[in-house]
């Protein structure tokens, strides 16, 4: 009897902790948007390291030289901002029509990308764990030395609660001595990363404070620019078109580990 009833009590915590990360569940946390499309049930993110055997041609290749361009570590305070919303200027007479055909350019492309397998056939690489906020990030890593392309982005974000995983944004990432001239206008606000340790397209970690701390291909980061780009129709951002993070991704508190959790 008393297996019995232990059997019961962990079904009954399994059940509850279900719910909790369910959408129908009754855990929820203030300020946590959802798409505006209905979606399939969540399911935990995946953790997993998903690290090709060997890759595409050129690929390592593009890797290295992101991280032997003799760069040292961002001098700018343009690091990934944990504030919330950026307002938007109202664009002038010249740039609102260059800045309305480069996002026209951008969601046109969605179309053939907004797979993972149509991302992998294009080059992308899954290179990072999911992020609250963010999702994951799939990169081309050879389109990061090239220039600036609204229509092809060098990162797509893509929401892996979902099954089959799908597509919520860009991140474009540029190689660049300064600040890049992306989109037209002053609204793209574009950060930087410190210190990434790359390996075989995985992401294995950032913060690290030289090449010998690092396994794999060490970029420092001082001309190395990210932007993420919200423009995938249903996954529109309220804290605007170029916030770091976006409210829909973000996961309940209640139950979701700190590392999984949108920052403050």
């Amino acid at each position: 009897m008393r297996r019995w009833l232990a059997f019961a009590a962990i079904v009954a915590g399994l059940v509850a902790m279900s719910m909790a990360f369910s959408p129908g569940g009754t855990s929820s946390s203030s300020g946590v948007d959802s798409p505006t499309a209905a979606a399939p049930p969540e399911t935990f993110f995946p953790i997993s390291r998903a690290q090709p055997a060997q890759l595409a041609p050129g690929v390592a290749e593009a890797i290295v030289s992101l991280g032997s361009t003799g760069a040292g570590i961002p001098t700018s305070d343009t690091g990934h901002s944990h504030s919330d919303s950026i307002a938007a200027v109202t664009l002038d007479s010249v740039d609102a029509p260059v800045f309305t055909s480069e996002w026209a350019a951008a969601q046109a492309a969605i179309a053939s990308r907004d797979t993972q397998a149509e991302a992998a056939a294009l080059g992308y690489i899954r290179a990072t764990a999911p992020s609250g906020g963010i999702g994951t990030h799939w990169v081309l890593w050879p389109q990061i030395a090239k220039p600036f392309d609204p229509a092809t982005p060098s990162m797509l974000l893509f929401d892996e609660r979902r099954d089959p995983a799908v597509l919520v944004g860009y991140s474009y990432a540029l190689q660049s001595p300064m600040l890049p001239e992306g989109f037209a206008g002053p609204n793209d606000h574009w950060h930087q990363h410190r210190g990434l340790c790359v390996d075989k397209g995985w992401v294995v970690r950032e913060q690290a404070a030289g090449p010998e701390a690092c396994n794999g291909t060490y970029i420092a980061g001082g001309d190395f620019w990210m932007l993420h780009a919200w423009v995938v129709p249903g996954w529109e951002n309220r804290k605007g078109e170029f916030a770091p993070f976006n409210p829909k991704l973000c996961p309940p508190n209640v139950g979701t580990p700190d590392v999984n959790r949108c920052p403050d």
